[in-house]
């Protein structure tokens, strides 16, 4: 995704952390989801170094303390049991996206929707960050 000036979400430095599926697969900074991280002026706690879509270990994600962790509404509730998360800032704060079926599809493909992707990431950001302390 190439703007020509970068989107904003309005805030700035927010960690952020997107599971494209539950094995647990992130996206990368390196990936076209990482693209729009970028562009949304969001910090990615998976590292270019782990490449475009990582499996990682879940104590990565508690270990770097999201403060917004973006994924599928079908995962939303096992997040809850894994050991440790309850513990991660976004948990705590019901800072969760879940993105349904339709959602999720736009977001995980890349292509001419990435704009509506884009969209649906910095708006729900904007009320997780807005709605909770």
């Amino acid at each position: 995704m190439r703007a020509s000036k970068q989107l904003s979400t309005g805030h700035q430095n927010i960690h952020v952390y997107f599971e494209v599926n539950p094995a647990p697969f992130a996206a990368g900074s390196t990936s076209f989801i990482g693209e729009i991280l970028t562009q949304l002026n969001l910090v990615n706690i998976i590292p270019e170094s782990l490449g475009p879509f990582p499996k990682i270990n879940p104590e990565f994600v508690v270990q770097a303390k999201p403060d917004v962790i973006l994924l599928t509404e079908s995962t939303i509730a096992d997040i809850q049991k894994r050991p440790g998360w309850i513990a991660i800032p976004a948990v705590k704060r019901n800072r969760i996206c879940s993105f349904n079926t339709d959602q999720n599809d736009v977001l995980v493909r890349p292509g001419p929707r990435m704009g509506a992707a884009a969209l649906l990431i910095s708006q729900c950001i904007q009320e997780k960050m807005s709605s909770s302390p």
